[in-house]
């Protein structure tokens, strides 16, 4: 009996979950390894069109970043609010005024590390609380995700 592609796909999802998750447990632990979540932010502004198509891995994507704000002490929810302001503002001109892709690409990730800072420490300032840490690690994280990103995505326009 032939197998359904429907099936692969889920056990795709299922391997690529297990690998973010031991990864973000990884980071957690040597702070050299990235937590990916500019590629995880990457997909979803560029997937979050595709919504009843593929609604599973877009709320993976979302309790992915949340777990992430929860285990490193951020605010919570404010990856998702990051990508109301990203996805509904920010995304639609950033594609429209650059013509490279990867530039592009970039463009997302370094949104996805910088601008969570910029929620948190905004947040931070509303709640009268200490200011979250910037840390040298976030650049070196920008260009690692940046890479894979420039190796799994492509811009559809």
């Amino acid at each position: 009996m032939r197998r359904n592609s429907t099936d692969q796909n889920y056990l795709k999802l299922f391997w690529l979950s297990l690998w973010f998750i031991i990864g973000h447990v990884l980071s957690a632990l040597y702070p050299l390894i990235p937590p990916f979540v500019g590629v995880v932010f990457t997909y979803l502004v560029l997937n979050a069109h595709q919504h009843e198509k593929n609604a599973l891995p877009l709320v993976l994507g979302f309790l992915y970043l949340c777990l992430y704000d929860l285990n490193k002490g951020f605010f919570l929810f404010s990856y998702p609010l990051l990508f109301i302001v990203v996805y509904y503002f920010l995304a639609h001109k950033l594609q429209a005024t650059f013509t490279c892709n990867n530039c592009i690409l970039a463009a997302y990730v370094v949104m996805a590390y910088l601008g969570h800072f910029g929620v948190n420490v905004f947040l931070a300032y509303l709640n009268n609380e200490d200011f979250p840490y910037f840390s040298h690690y976030y650049f070196y994280y920008i260009a690692i995700d940046s890479i894979l990103s420039f190796m799994f995505f492509r811009i559809s326009r």
